[in-house]
């Protein structure tokens, strides 16, 4: 029960916003009581913050199952995939009432969701170095910093003015810009043979 109530609560969220949706919404479209939503919840927030975790865990998991056996290139090219389609699932209304009514919890997910790109951004960096497909002369602490900086301000201009920037150009900017910041010929020579033409896809 304590699933079913998370994707519900997921899907209703997404499709309505956090503010829209009430406990007792939730509880009828699963046709429970809420004295049974209270024994897996204690209130509101809590569900938000477990959907929170759910959705960051699924992400993580996913990326990880994917990397096996792959070099940094073929990693970064699929961690890119992987948040495009992560971002054309979610609900940009979903985040945008998360920041607006439940700062804490935004900021708490953002915290994460740094701590998580950071590190996994410096572990490909390294690896692309070491594999002879990235510059050596990059300085990983600084650019890591830089593209997990980038990226929150950027998703949260797009909360705020969507049809200005919209999912496929922010995409493609980051694609680019990446790509253009840390690869070396090798690496260049790599994704124009295997991946170039199909990553914006």
């Amino acid at each position: 029960m304590r699933e079913n109530i998370i994707q519900i609560a997921l899907s209703q969220f997404h499709q309505l916003g956090i503010r829209s949706v009430s406990v007792d919404d939730i509880c009828a479209t699963l046709r429970i009581s809420k004295k049974t939503f209270y024994q897996y919840f204690k209130k509101k927030e809590d569900l938000i913050e477990e959907i929170i975790q759910h959705v960051q865990q699924h992400f993580v998991a996913r990326c990880m199952r994917q990397q096996k056996d792959k070099n940094s290139i073929d990693i970064l090219i699929m961690n890119i995939r992987e948040i495009k389609r992560a971002m054309e699932k979610e609900s940009f209304l979903f985040w945008h009432d998360l920041k607006k009514y439940y700062p804490l919890l935004y900021s708490r997910y953002y915290d994460l969701q740094r701590d998580v790109v950071r590190t996994t951004f410096e572990q490909n960096i390294r690896c692309g170095m070491e594999e002879g497909y990235y510059r050596k002369d990059i300085d990983v602490e600084m650019l890591s910093y830089f593209h997990t900086v980038q990226m929150r301000h950027t998703f949260e201009a797009m909360i705020e003015d969507q049809q200005h920037f919209p999912l496929k150009r922010v995409v493609d900017f980051f694609i680019d810009l990446m790509v253009h910041l840390i690869v070396n010929e090798k690496g260049l020579k790599y994704l124009e043979e295997n991946y170039y033409d199909k990553i914006k896809k």
